[in-house]
């Protein structure tokens, strides 16, 4: 789905609901009827046919292993250099991946909020998650700010939380908050075997303020999922 400013409205590009295809390459690299997806080392791209094509390029990567894991480390890049073209027109500006693998299951829940454009040069992600509720359960919560020359402002995950459109954050005294205006809302239900989870994606209007200092704004993903893991 893409959100469109010029008609503030989201619309949704593909739903298709069969297993894509992995090649023979040792890297990401996945297809189905129109939507192709290749990440390597270095970047890569998202293309869905003709409609659309999203190159991108690594910058800074950050990689941890997330509470209740012991071998699989999440990948995240907050301030990937796009080029999408779509609609007649190609766009540059900064985009966000994350990648992440293990053992999450059978009950989980999260609130993520990710902003790659705020005040030009910061690049804001957060979650509040708890995974493997009753299976060795295991509390998530982390808050990062990252810059354009690479400098990476974080809490300690006791010191950060989120609400239902606000995340907090204390740091070195400071008190961050992120709080975001819904502008559109993209819903799914994964249901399969006993998975049974769903997803709210939501774009938005983003103000991050600490206080005294002048506020950034920009706009932001908050992604939502509750649910079993099958």
């Amino acid at each position: 789905w893409i959100f469109d400013h010029a008609t503030e409205k989201l619309v949704e590009l593909e739903n298709y609901n069969e297993r894509l295809k992995q090649s023979e390459g040792s890297h990401l690299e996945v297809s189905g009827p129109r939507l192709q997806i290749l990440d390597g080392p270095g970047g890569g791209h998202v293309s869905l046919g003709k409609d659309m094509k999203v190159e991108f390029k690594n910058k800074n990567v950050f990689s941890w292993l997330p509470a209740g894991q012991s071998t699989d480390a999440v990948i995240h890049r907050p301030d990937l250099e796009l080029s999408m073209t779509y609609g007649g027109r190609t766009r540059l500006g900064r985009g966000y991946s994350k990648r992440y693998f293990g053992h999450y299951g059978p009950h989980w829940g999260y609130r993520f909020i990710q902003s790659s454009w705020l005040g030009g040069d910061k690049f804001l992600w957060t979650a509040d998650a708890t995974f493997r509720l009753g299976d060795g359960e295991a509390k998530y919560n982390y808050f990062k700010l990252l810059d354009s020359n690479g400098q990476l402002t974080q809490a300690d995950s006791r010191d950060t939380y989120q609400q239902d459109s606000e995340a907090f954050a204390t740091i070195d005294g400071k008190r961050f908050v992120a709080s975001i205006t819904p502008l559109g809302e993209w819903l799914h239900d994964y249901k399969a075997g006993e998975t049974n989870s769903r997803m709210q994606l939501r774009y938005c209007k983003l103000r991050l303020s600490c206080g005294d200092d002048a506020p950034l704004e920009g706009y932001a993903l908050n992604e939502r999922c509750f649910g079993v893991l099958g």
